[in-house]
């Protein structure tokens, strides 16, 4: 998984860039990494704890943040 990923990477971050169908591809894919990746920063940065299971989402019911 770490493996493809980078390799996604690499190729978002070409100095000559990608084609634009190929950019439209990219955003769609890394469209709900990003969105999970703000939930649980979001999460970490919370001055009190959830107060139910209704105060957390799918990507931070189980995240533990000591």
């Amino acid at each position: 998984l770490k493996r493809c990923f980078d390799e996604l990477l690499e190729l978002a971050e070409k100095p000559n860039g990608v084609q634009p169908k190929m950019a439209k591809r990219l955003e769609n894919l890394f469209a709900p990494i990003e969105n999970a990746a703000n939930e649980i920063r979001e999460h970490k940065r919370r001055r009190t704890n959830p107060r139910t299971w209704k105060d957390s989402t799918q990507n931070t019911t189980y995240l533990y943040v000591p």
